[in-house]
Protein backbone atom coordinates (compact mmCIF):
# COMPACT_ATOMS: atom_id res chain seq x y z
CA UNK A 1 0.00 0.00 0.00
CA UNK A 2 1.54 3.59 -0.87
CA UNK A 3 2.33 5.81 1.96
CA UNK A 4 1.22 9.21 2.14
CA UNK A 5 2.61 12.12 4.69
CA UNK A 6 -0.90 14.31 6.21
CA UNK A 7 0.28 17.24 7.59
CA UNK A 8 -2.49 19.79 10.06
CA UNK A 9 -2.63 21.90 12.96
CA UNK A 10 -4.73 21.17 16.20
CA UNK A 11 -4.74 23.16 19.75
CA UNK A 12 -2.23 21.51 21.48
CA UNK A 13 -4.20 20.23 24.71
CA UNK A 14 -6.26 18.71 22.20
CA UNK A 15 -3.38 16.74 20.67
CA UNK A 16 -2.28 15.80 24.25
CA UNK A 17 -5.72 14.56 25.80
CA UNK A 18 -5.88 12.47 21.95
CA UNK A 19 -2.75 11.04 22.54
CA UNK A 20 -3.13 9.76 26.13
CA UNK A 21 -6.34 8.21 25.05
CA UNK A 22 -4.99 6.52 22.11
CA UNK A 23 -2.35 4.81 24.79
CA UNK A 24 -5.07 3.87 27.02
CA UNK A 25 -6.39 2.29 24.08
CA UNK A 26 -3.67 0.29 23.07
CA UNK A 27 -3.30 2.78 19.40
CA UNK A 28 -0.82 5.19 17.96
CA UNK A 29 -2.48 8.16 16.54
CA UNK A 30 -1.47 7.67 12.93
CA UNK A 31 -3.80 4.44 13.54
CA UNK A 32 -6.63 6.20 15.13
CA UNK A 33 -6.73 8.59 12.05
CA UNK A 34 -6.24 5.66 9.51
CA UNK A 35 -9.23 3.80 11.29
CA UNK A 36 -11.46 6.97 11.06
CA UNK A 37 -10.62 7.45 7.59
CA UNK A 38 -11.16 4.33 6.50
CA UNK A 39 -14.66 4.26 7.97
CA UNK A 40 -15.28 8.03 6.59
CA UNK A 41 -14.04 6.95 3.07
CA UNK A 42 -16.08 3.52 3.30
CA UNK A 43 -19.57 5.16 4.67
CA UNK A 44 -19.51 8.86 3.34
CA UNK A 45 -19.83 9.92 7.04
CA UNK A 46 -19.17 10.95 10.22
CA UNK A 47 -19.03 7.37 11.94
CA UNK A 48 -20.10 8.71 15.47
CA UNK A 49 -22.56 11.33 16.90
CA UNK A 50 -21.61 14.86 17.12
CA UNK A 51 -23.28 16.06 20.23
CA UNK A 52 -22.73 19.18 22.83
CA UNK A 53 -21.98 16.70 25.57
CA UNK A 54 -18.71 15.04 26.25
CA UNK A 55 -19.30 11.43 25.81
CA UNK A 56 -17.61 8.79 28.33
CA UNK A 57 -14.04 7.68 27.42
CA UNK A 58 -14.33 4.85 24.98
CA UNK A 59 -13.42 1.40 25.89
CA UNK A 60 -9.88 -0.48 24.80
CA UNK A 61 -10.70 -2.33 21.22
CA UNK A 62 -11.86 -5.78 21.73
CA UNK A 63 -8.41 -8.10 20.82
CA UNK A 64 -6.05 -4.84 21.51
CA UNK A 65 -3.85 -5.10 24.70
CA UNK A 66 -2.71 -2.48 27.17
CA UNK A 67 0.21 -0.22 25.80
CA UNK A 68 3.35 -0.56 28.30
CA UNK A 69 6.32 1.65 27.18
CA UNK A 70 8.64 0.20 29.37
CA UNK A 71 8.68 -2.52 26.89
CA UNK A 72 8.01 -1.61 23.18
CA UNK A 73 9.18 -5.03 21.73
CA UNK A 74 6.96 -6.74 23.75
CA UNK A 75 4.10 -4.11 23.32
CA UNK A 76 4.56 -4.35 19.28
CA UNK A 77 4.36 -8.36 19.61
CA UNK A 78 0.97 -8.07 21.55
CA UNK A 79 -0.30 -5.81 19.16
CA UNK A 80 -0.04 -7.49 16.41
CA UNK A 81 -0.60 -11.01 17.74
CA UNK A 82 -3.30 -9.76 18.93
CA UNK A 83 -4.47 -8.51 15.46
CA UNK A 84 -3.94 -11.25 13.69
CA UNK A 85 -6.23 -13.00 16.21
CA UNK A 86 -9.03 -10.62 15.91
CA UNK A 87 -8.36 -10.93 12.11
CA UNK A 88 -8.71 -14.34 12.28
CA UNK A 89 -12.06 -14.24 14.22
CA UNK A 90 -13.87 -11.89 11.95
CA UNK A 91 -13.27 -13.97 9.06
CA UNK A 92 -14.29 -17.21 10.60
CA UNK A 93 -17.65 -15.32 12.42
CA UNK A 94 -18.39 -14.50 8.70
CA UNK A 95 -17.78 -17.83 6.94
CA UNK A 96 -20.10 -19.54 9.46
CA UNK A 97 -22.51 -17.29 9.31
CA UNK A 98 -23.05 -17.73 5.70
CA UNK A 99 -26.50 -19.72 5.59
CA UNK A 100 -26.21 -22.40 2.49
CA UNK A 101 -29.67 -21.11 1.30
CA UNK A 102 -27.92 -17.82 -0.04
CA UNK A 103 -26.73 -18.64 -3.51
CA UNK A 104 -24.65 -16.47 -6.51
CA UNK A 105 -21.80 -16.12 -7.42
CA UNK A 106 -20.96 -13.27 -4.72
CA UNK A 107 -21.73 -15.39 -2.36
CA UNK A 108 -20.11 -18.10 -3.23
CA UNK A 109 -17.17 -15.80 -3.65
CA UNK A 110 -17.61 -14.24 -0.18
CA UNK A 111 -17.71 -17.71 1.15
CA UNK A 112 -14.25 -18.66 -0.61
CA UNK A 113 -12.34 -15.72 0.47
CA UNK A 114 -13.34 -16.18 4.18
CA UNK A 115 -12.51 -19.75 4.47
CA UNK A 116 -9.50 -20.16 2.36
CA UNK A 117 -7.71 -17.14 0.59
CA UNK A 118 -7.90 -14.96 3.41
CA UNK A 119 -7.64 -17.08 6.39
CA UNK A 120 -4.45 -18.31 4.38
CA UNK A 121 -3.31 -14.90 4.03
CA UNK A 122 -4.00 -13.88 7.95
CA UNK A 123 -2.39 -16.85 8.59
CA UNK A 124 0.77 -16.21 6.70
CA UNK A 125 0.95 -12.47 8.68
CA UNK A 126 0.97 -14.76 11.95
CA UNK A 127 3.53 -16.40 10.51
CA UNK A 128 5.67 -13.32 10.35
CA UNK A 129 5.04 -11.77 13.47
CA UNK A 130 6.27 -15.21 15.51
CA UNK A 131 9.33 -15.08 12.85
CA UNK A 132 9.91 -11.26 13.74
CA UNK A 133 9.75 -12.21 17.51
CA UNK A 134 11.25 -15.12 17.63
CA UNK A 135 14.12 -15.44 20.02
CA UNK A 136 17.14 -15.78 17.17
CA UNK A 137 15.85 -12.42 16.03
CA UNK A 138 15.80 -10.41 19.37
CA UNK A 139 19.06 -8.94 18.19
CA UNK A 140 18.34 -8.13 14.71
CA UNK A 141 15.42 -6.19 15.52
CA UNK A 142 17.12 -3.48 17.29
CA UNK A 143 19.18 -2.99 13.68
CA UNK A 144 16.13 -1.73 11.90
CA UNK A 145 14.38 0.75 11.65
CA UNK A 146 11.65 0.66 13.53
CA UNK A 147 9.00 3.45 11.48
CA UNK A 148 8.58 0.47 9.11
CA UNK A 149 7.24 -1.92 11.55
CA UNK A 150 5.18 0.84 12.73
CA UNK A 151 3.74 1.29 8.95
CA UNK A 152 3.25 -2.29 9.00
CA UNK A 153 1.24 -2.20 12.24
CA UNK A 154 -0.69 0.44 10.63
CA UNK A 155 -2.09 -1.26 7.69
CA UNK A 156 -2.38 -4.11 9.46
CA UNK A 157 -4.98 -2.27 12.59
CA UNK A 158 -6.57 -0.69 9.10
CA UNK A 159 -7.20 -3.77 7.77
CA UNK A 160 -8.69 -5.82 10.50
CA UNK A 161 -10.58 -2.66 11.35
CA UNK A 162 -12.02 -3.04 7.83
CA UNK A 163 -12.70 -6.95 8.63
CA UNK A 164 -14.82 -6.03 11.81
CA UNK A 165 -16.91 -3.67 10.36
CA UNK A 166 -17.67 -6.06 7.23
CA UNK A 167 -18.72 -8.54 10.35
CA UNK A 168 -20.92 -6.06 11.87
CA UNK A 169 -22.64 -5.74 8.53
CA UNK A 170 -22.78 -8.31 6.88
CA UNK A 171 -23.70 -11.52 9.51
CA UNK A 172 -26.72 -9.41 10.40
CA UNK A 173 -27.62 -8.72 6.56
CA UNK A 174 -27.42 -12.73 5.88
CA UNK A 175 -29.30 -13.68 9.28
CA UNK A 176 -31.74 -11.27 8.06
CA UNK A 177 -32.03 -12.57 4.26
CA UNK A 178 -35.42 -13.83 3.14
CA UNK A 179 -34.61 -14.44 -0.61
CA UNK A 180 -34.86 -12.10 -3.42
CA UNK A 181 -32.05 -10.89 -5.11
CA UNK A 182 -28.58 -12.05 -3.73
CA UNK A 183 -26.65 -9.06 -5.59
CA UNK A 184 -27.39 -7.14 -2.57
CA UNK A 185 -24.16 -8.95 -1.19
CA UNK A 186 -21.39 -7.81 -4.34
CA UNK A 187 -20.77 -4.91 -2.60
CA UNK A 188 -18.97 -6.99 0.32
CA UNK A 189 -17.62 -9.41 -1.86
CA UNK A 190 -15.16 -6.54 -2.80
CA UNK A 191 -14.55 -5.38 0.23
CA UNK A 192 -13.45 -8.68 0.68
CA UNK A 193 -11.79 -8.90 -1.85
CA UNK A 194 -10.10 -5.27 -1.27
CA UNK A 195 -9.03 -6.46 2.12
CA UNK A 196 -7.01 -9.73 0.14
CA UNK A 197 -5.05 -7.40 -1.85
CA UNK A 198 -4.06 -4.85 1.05
CA UNK A 199 -3.07 -8.30 2.82
CA UNK A 200 -1.03 -8.95 -0.10
CA UNK A 201 0.44 -5.27 0.81
CA UNK A 202 1.85 -6.31 4.00
CA UNK A 203 4.42 -8.91 2.92
CA UNK A 204 6.52 -5.68 1.03
CA UNK A 205 6.61 -3.70 3.66
CA UNK A 206 7.84 -6.66 6.35
CA UNK A 207 10.70 -7.02 3.64
CA UNK A 208 11.59 -3.72 3.62
CA UNK A 209 11.80 -3.56 7.29
CA UNK A 210 14.11 -6.59 7.33
CA UNK A 211 16.12 -4.70 4.82
CA UNK A 212 16.50 -1.41 6.76
CA UNK A 213 19.21 -0.35 9.15
CA UNK A 214 17.97 1.77 12.55
CA UNK A 215 18.84 5.48 11.71
CA UNK A 216 22.01 6.10 13.84
CA UNK A 217 22.89 9.54 15.52
CA UNK A 218 24.57 11.71 13.50
CA UNK A 219 23.17 10.30 10.29
CA UNK A 220 21.53 11.38 7.31
CA UNK A 221 18.55 9.48 7.86
CA UNK A 222 18.46 11.41 11.15
CA UNK A 223 19.46 14.78 9.80
CA UNK A 224 16.39 14.08 7.25
CA UNK A 225 13.99 12.74 9.85
CA UNK A 226 14.91 15.66 12.05
CA UNK A 227 14.36 17.62 9.09
CA UNK A 228 10.89 16.75 8.17
CA UNK A 229 9.73 17.00 11.83
CA UNK A 230 10.67 20.82 11.91
CA UNK A 231 8.71 21.31 8.47
CA UNK A 232 5.61 19.55 9.64
CA UNK A 233 3.66 22.48 10.54
CA UNK A 234 5.19 25.26 8.08
CA UNK A 235 3.15 26.03 5.00
CA UNK A 236 4.56 28.40 2.83
CA UNK A 237 5.26 26.70 -0.29
CA UNK A 238 8.89 28.19 -1.61
CA UNK A 239 10.37 27.17 2.49
CA UNK A 240 9.31 23.53 1.88
CA UNK A 241 10.50 23.77 -1.85
CA UNK A 242 13.82 24.48 -0.17
CA UNK A 243 13.48 22.52 2.85
CA UNK A 244 12.64 19.33 0.04
CA UNK A 245 16.86 20.67 -1.82
CA UNK A 246 18.22 20.52 1.22
CA UNK A 247 16.76 16.95 2.46
CA UNK A 248 17.98 15.97 -1.06
CA UNK A 249 21.48 17.20 0.00
CA UNK A 250 21.85 15.91 3.11
CA UNK A 251 20.80 12.66 1.85
CA UNK A 252 24.10 12.87 -0.65
CA UNK A 253 26.70 14.54 0.94
CA UNK A 254 26.51 14.51 4.83
CA UNK A 255 27.22 10.71 5.75
CA UNK A 256 30.74 11.92 4.12
CA UNK A 257 31.41 14.97 6.47
CA UNK A 258 33.70 14.59 8.76
CA UNK A 259 32.86 14.09 12.40
CA UNK A 260 33.91 18.14 13.60
CA UNK A 261 31.49 19.50 10.72
CA UNK A 262 28.68 17.48 12.17
CA UNK A 263 28.53 18.05 15.47
CA UNK A 264 28.52 21.67 14.22
CA UNK A 265 26.23 21.79 12.04
CA UNK A 266 24.12 19.91 14.77
CA UNK A 267 24.87 21.89 17.85
CA UNK A 268 24.22 25.18 15.95
CA UNK A 269 22.98 25.00 12.43
CA UNK A 270 20.38 22.66 12.90
CA UNK A 271 19.44 23.95 15.92
CA UNK A 272 18.78 27.39 14.44
CA UNK A 273 17.26 26.33 11.35
CA UNK A 274 14.48 24.92 13.75
CA UNK A 275 14.15 28.13 15.64
CA UNK A 276 13.27 29.89 12.44
CA UNK A 277 10.85 27.32 11.20
CA UNK A 278 9.13 27.21 14.48
CA UNK A 279 9.10 31.03 14.33
CA UNK A 280 7.77 30.67 10.74
CA UNK A 281 4.97 28.37 12.38
CA UNK A 282 3.86 30.38 14.52
CA UNK A 283 3.84 33.75 12.18
CA UNK A 284 0.88 31.12 9.62
CA UNK A 285 -1.01 29.92 12.39
CA UNK A 286 -1.57 33.96 13.67
CA UNK A 287 -2.47 35.31 10.57
CA UNK A 288 0.85 36.97 10.29
CA UNK A 289 2.80 38.31 6.94
CA UNK A 290 4.75 35.32 6.75
CA UNK A 291 7.30 36.82 4.26
CA UNK A 292 10.10 38.23 7.22
CA UNK A 293 10.00 35.03 8.74
CA UNK A 294 10.39 33.08 5.75
CA UNK A 295 13.28 35.17 4.15
CA UNK A 296 14.97 34.09 7.11
CA UNK A 297 14.55 30.67 6.84
CA UNK A 298 15.50 30.37 3.32
CA UNK A 299 18.81 32.54 4.61
CA UNK A 300 19.59 29.83 7.51
CA UNK A 301 18.52 26.71 5.12
CA UNK A 302 21.23 28.37 2.29
CA UNK A 303 23.96 28.60 4.82
CA UNK A 304 23.51 24.80 5.65
CA UNK A 305 23.31 24.25 2.30
CA UNK A 306 26.71 25.29 1.65
CA UNK A 307 28.40 24.25 4.49
CA UNK A 308 27.54 20.65 3.26
CA UNK A 309 27.89 20.99 -0.01
CA UNK A 310 31.90 22.87 0.79
CA UNK A 311 32.12 19.84 3.14
CA UNK A 312 31.26 17.29 0.72
CA UNK A 313 34.06 19.01 -2.09
CA UNK A 314 36.89 19.11 0.83
CA UNK A 315 36.19 15.30 0.97
CA UNK A 316 36.05 14.98 -2.84
CA UNK A 317 39.35 17.10 -3.36
CA UNK A 318 40.94 14.78 -0.22
CA UNK A 319 40.03 12.01 -1.76
CA UNK A 320 41.35 12.86 -5.28
CA UNK A 321 44.89 14.03 -3.53
CA UNK A 322 45.37 10.90 -2.12
CA UNK A 323 44.75 9.13 -5.00
CA UNK A 324 47.28 11.82 -6.99
CA UNK A 325 49.18 11.01 -4.30
CA UNK A 326 49.71 7.35 -4.38
CA UNK A 327 50.05 7.36 -8.51
CA UNK A 328 53.01 10.10 -7.71
CA UNK A 329 54.50 7.47 -5.24
CA UNK A 330 54.32 4.54 -7.84
CA UNK A 331 55.12 6.36 -10.79
CA UNK A 332 58.38 7.51 -8.69
CA UNK A 333 59.00 3.66 -6.94
CA UNK A 334 58.86 2.66 -11.14
CA UNK A 335 61.82 5.25 -12.14
CA UNK A 336 63.52 4.08 -9.28
CA UNK A 337 63.73 0.34 -10.42
CA UNK A 338 64.09 1.64 -13.75
CA UNK A 339 60.88 0.03 -15.23
CA UNK A 340 59.92 3.23 -16.54
CA UNK A 341 62.00 5.57 -19.29
CA UNK A 342 60.52 9.20 -19.35
CA UNK A 343 57.04 9.43 -20.32
CA UNK A 344 54.58 6.13 -19.97
CA UNK A 345 53.85 4.70 -23.16
CA UNK A 346 50.86 2.68 -24.49
CA UNK A 347 51.99 -0.83 -24.83
CA UNK A 348 52.72 -1.69 -28.49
Amino acid sequence: MAQVMVNFRMDENVKKSMEQACREMGLSMTTAFTIYATKVGREKRIPFEITAEPSQRPSRPLGLPERREEDPPAQMRERLEALCAELRRSLTAIHTAIPSSIMGLSMERIRLLCSSELKDKATGVSGAVRTLFSDRNTGALKEKNPDILDEYLDGLTAITAEVREIEGALVPAMKSWTGGDAGAFTPYERRLAAVSQELDGLSPVMQRFWTSTARKQGSSQAVQARLRQSAASVETAYVRTALENLEALVLRHYDSLDGQTKARLEAHYFQTLDLTLHELSQAEQMDEDPGGKAALCLRTINVLSRVISDGGQARRELDQRSLEAEVAALERLAALRGDLAGDIQADP
